[in-house]
């Protein structure tokens, strides 16, 4: 089967043109790619919309732009970018060809977190390829791996201080897959920024 997994970033608001440039991208994908299902990752996030997911409210506009596609799975557990792939990852078999949808400044973060989660490879395995990857100098290119590829969509009008918060968010949850207390001490944070703690 041919999945997509889109890693969401809030709930989905019409107001935020970015976020729709995002998803009207990914609607194009469904097509392109001839995908079977999409699996939408982002949970509970918001304290004051406690009824709304970040999943349920990008498969309401997905469901409105592409009428002819109804294969949606929600993953509405996560609040972290390693929850997201990680519970992704039980819905998925490991002959599944899988295309993964992100956001292009966090894109180092999701090839190392989605081959840990989707693929279960190795730590050296997965340095290698990000260390090809990246010395091959086309990064706007699809990453592919295996069966795996992740498309990253460049958002419109990133600040400098979001660049450089993604650049050690990066690092965090990277070292967060590898040590139970690191990930707690992710985990609790993306809470206190979200307002759920």
């Amino acid at each position: 089967m041919k999945i997509g997994i889109v890693l969401l970033y809030g709930l989905y608001n019409p107001a935020r043109s970015d976020y729709k440039a995002y998803l009207d991208f990914i609607s194009q994908k469904i097509l392109e790619e001839k995908l079977e299902e999409l699996i939408l990752c982002g949970g509970f996030t918001d304290p004051k919309q406690t009824d709304k997911s970040e999943a349920s409210t990008a498969k309401e506009y997905l469901s409105f732009v592409t009428k002819n596609f109804d294969g949606y799975a929600l993953e509405d557990r996560s609040l972290t970018t390693n929850q997201n792939l990680e519970f992704a990852s039980e819905k998925i078999n490991q002959n599944d060809e899988l295309v993964v949808f992100c956001d292009l400044i966090r894109l180092a973060k999701v090839i190392w977190i989605s081959q840990h989660f989707l693929l279960k490879e190795s730590f050296e395995n997965i340095y290698k390829s990000l260390f090809d990857f990246a010395h091959n100098k086309q990064l706007y290119k699809p990453f592919i791996h295996k069966n795996l590829k992740i498309l990253a969509f460049d958002f419109p009008g990133k600040s400098k201080e979001e660049t450089i918060a993604q650049s050690f968010a990066a690092l965090i949850d990277v070292m967060a897959l590898y040590d139970k207390e690191f990930d707690k001490m992710d985990l609790e944070q993306r809470k206190k920024d979200f307002g759920l703690s």
